[in-house]
């Protein structure tokens, strides 16, 4: 250790090992509570709710494409449910063609970030609150365009996804529970892009991504493409989010347009914001308060809307924890840290 750092430590009265440590056990704690919380439901809950909880993963996913784009970018984006809907009828059409499960949402996943990368380029072109306007407009207009796609979404009516493609495998034997079989694809995908987010933040594209959040001109000071920057993450988080649509139509093979209007893009961007911009976990508490704001809503009868509420909640929470519900929990354990 070096002797700046030990004057530091004397000053603050805590070896910054401590903190470490504290931080590193109050992660393992919450990985393995979320362990539990993930293994547990297949066994105790009924079908219905176990394909609520699916539904929910497939909700963290999605927010976390938004959060890859707005927290670690700093890209403002309320069309998000576009690229859901897009990767749900991929997904549908795909099928369709006779492929299998994992290689119609493979496809459907890449096909997703094409159309988000070309959809993006002209909108990187303008920053801030005209980029947000630019991306919201897509969310109005995508559900009337989709419409009008009769062949590839169905039309008016929607369209059916084949079932007997999400079959889950014989040597499984979950013939009579394909509720499970679907909720471990869900939370198997969802992890895997955890994984792959995690470590995308921690290499050097995430620093230039976030280098290019702070300062734009630093960034290209020190050499780094901002266009190219922006258009990769948004490409990525276009398929993340795409594959979100790829697993809600194995949960609800009936996808309609309307699955896809404008206020999906804005409980995205809410539940982003909510939960934190710029942290993993982040994705994760926003989703939660998707579904604790309405439940306290119904149980106190406070309004007849939970949009409302959930509106207010979002007014509140910028004024009292700007940095989100993972930044209380980081700034609870930086207050412990630094205690004498």
């Amino acid at each position: 250790m070096s002797i700046q750092s030990r004057i530091n430590n004397d000053a603050v009265g805590t070896p910054p090992e401590l903190g470490t440590k504290q931080v590193g056990r109050g992660a393992k704690i919450g990985m393995a509570v979320l362990t539990l919380a993930i293994l547990i439901p297949p066994f105790v809950t009924t079908s219905l709710e176990l394909t609520k909880l699916s539904r929910l993963a497939v909700l963290v996913l999605a927010v976390l494409g938004v959060n890859l784009l707005t927290g670690y970018t700093g890209l403002i984006s309320l069309g998000h449910g576009v690229f859901v809907g897009v990767g749900a009828f991929a997904m549908a059409n795909f099928i369709d063609q006779g492929l299998s499960l994992y290689i119609a949402g493979f496809l459907a996943t890449i096909f997703t970030g094409l159309i988000g990368l070309i959809l993006g380029l002209p909108a990187l072109r303008v920053r801030g609150l005209y980029l947000a306007l630019v991306t919201f407009g897509t969310a109005l207009a995508f559900p009337p365009f989709a419409r009008r796609l009769g062949t590839w979404t169905g039309g008016v009516s929607g369209r059916n996804v084949d079932n007997d493609a999400f079959a889950p495998p014989a040597f499984l034997r979950l013939d009579d529970h394909v509720h499970v079989w679907r909720y471990g694809i869900c939370i198997a995908v969802v992890a895997l892009w955890f994984v792959i987010i995690r470590n995308l933040v921690d290499s050097r594209m995430g620093r230039a991504l976030r280098t290019v959040r702070d300062n734009e001109s630093a960034a290209a000071t020190f050499g780094i493409s901002v266009r190219y920057a922006k258009a990769g993450a948004l490409a990525i988080s276009a398929a993340m989010t795409g594959t979100a649509g790829v697993l809600q139509a194995i949960l609800n093979p009936y996808i309609s347009h309307a699955d896809f209007d404008s206020f999906l893009s804005l409980r995205l961007y809410a539940a982003a914001v909510i939960g934190g911009l710029g942290t993993l976990a982040g994705a994760i508490y926003g989703v939660l308060a998707l579904i604790v704001v309405p439940a306290v809503n119904g149980a106190l009868e406070l309004l007849d809307s939970d949009a409302i509420v959930f509106g207010a909640g979002l007014i509140i929470m910028t004024f009292v924890a700007p940095t989100g519900i993972a930044g209380l929990f980081e700034g609870r354990g930086r207050g412990k840290s630094s205690t004498p």
